[in-house]
């Protein structure tokens, strides 16, 4: 997962913006499952982006510090399922002559997909700010974090170069103390 932290910001958005670009210029008819399939790619570009933020601050926290990972993979994972599902089972069913009826899982999923996004963003900013500023930090100090990392397209911008400027560092001093210098 250290791919997306050393990625500069203009590459991790052209991974999430070029496909809608390509679809767009190559006049695809847009059906429920090629929209699907889209927000289901940039979905997981976007989710492995901040879990990779998450995972590696987490891991470069001092032990006392450290959170358990389990939540932030659930966060991230109940709301592919959803998406698995919209696409597999409910976008097939959607026609433009007929609305059916949403089933009834499809509620309680997008709530708990709701905040299991609310989650995984809230811990990456939280474990990421913790890891640059070298001590615990309140959720004042991370609001602009997680705000920025809530707005992907926007947030990456001004997030991804902190990131790589954090890595570098990090992964430098790693590598002098593995060699003895």
């Amino acid at each position: 997962m250290a791919y997306f932290l050393k990625l500069k910001a203009w590459e991790l958005f052209l991974m999430v913006v070029l496909p809608l670009i390509l679809t767009y210029m190559l006049r695809f008819e847009y059906t429920a499952t090629l929209i699907g399939s889209l927000v289901f790619f940039v979905v997981i570009v976007v989710f492995s982006w901040l879990f990779s933020i998450g995972r590696w601050a987490n891991q470069h926290l001092p032990q006392d510090r450290q959170k358990n990972l389990f939540p932030l993979a659930l966060g991230f994972a109940i709301p592919l399922i959803y998406i698995l599902l919209l696409i597999l089972v409910y976008f097939p069913t959607l026609s433009p002559e007929s609305r059916p009826q949403p089933p009834g899982w499809m509620l309680p999923m997008h709530i708990l997909s709701m905040i299991g996004i609310f989650y995984s963003i809230w811990f990456s900013a939280r474990q990421y700010l913790a890891l640059q500023r070298e001590r615990e930090v309140d959720t004042t100090r991370f609001s602009n974090i997680f705000f920025l990392m809530w707005v992907f397209p926007l947030g990456i911008w001004i997030i991804q170069p902190g990131v790589n400027q954090l890595f570098d560092k990090l992964d430098n001093s790693n590598i002098l103390s593995r060699d003895g210098g």
